[in-house]
């Protein structure tokens, strides 16, 4: 296997055993144990995922101890997201101005597997999807910063999500300010339209939901 494709292989997995819980809130993640697990030859891909998963947010490092998956708290959950909600309405705002229509139509094709995703109910494969329409809208902002603290804040919000929400209702057909695909549709719209302060309060909306579905 290329060294590129080995390392994506490892992210991807490091993340599916963190997701699917193999791994808990305040435990470490020794590389020589995920090693063996993966049956990998060497620790480098190991090390060079948790490494990326710690600067995504994801994870946090104590010297000489390694990494860890952060002890979640409410104070910790109400500060990430109110983060959370300023940046994506911002990147929804800018988005709204310098959209293509090629762009637009990749926000499109997201929406449209987000929706078949989301009713399997894998929780894996749905985050990659979500992840893929809020950085969408983070690079099509054409501001860098926005592009990347948008990514490292999504990431680590979703830490509540895995761990707090864990009868996470991918399958439910809840009321519809709480269906995230047809959330993320009314967002698009927004940017299509081209209204920046409606894609705006919209995305705001969207987080403070998700933020609110962690604790029911």
């Amino acid at each position: 296997m290329k060294k590129e494709n080995l390392e994506e292989f490892t992210y991807d997995a490091v993340l599916d055993l963190i997701l699917s819980h193999h791994f808990q809130p305040g435990e470490f993640l020794l590389e020589t144990e995920i090693t063996t697990l993966l049956n990998l030859k060497s620790r480098t891909p190991v090390h060079h995922a948790l490494g990326q998963l710690a600067a995504m947010g994801f994870l946090d490092r104590r010297n000489k101890r390694g990494y860890f998956i952060p002890l979640p708290t409410p104070e910790d959950a109400e500060q990430v997201y109110i983060v959370r909600e300023n940046i994506e309405s911002q990147s929804a705002m800018s988005a709204a101005f310098h959209a293509s229509d090629e762009e637009i139509r990749e926000l499109e094709l997201i929406i449209e597997k987000e929706a078949d995703i989301r009713m399997t109910g894998d929780i894996v494969a749905y985050s990659s999807i979500n992840e893929n329409f809020h950085s969408c809208i983070a690079r099509i902002s054409r501001n860098r910063y926005l592009q990347q603290f948008s990514k490292q804040i999504f990431w680590r919000s979703n830490l509540y999500v895995f761990f707090f929400q864990y009868k996470f209702k991918l399958g439910k057909k809840g009321d519809l300010q709480k269906d995230s695909p047809l959330q993320h549709r009314k967002i698009l719209e927004a940017i299509k339209d081209r209204t920046p302060e409606t894609a705006g309060e919209l995305m705001a909306e969207h987080v403070r939901c998700t933020y609110n579905s962690i604790w029911e």
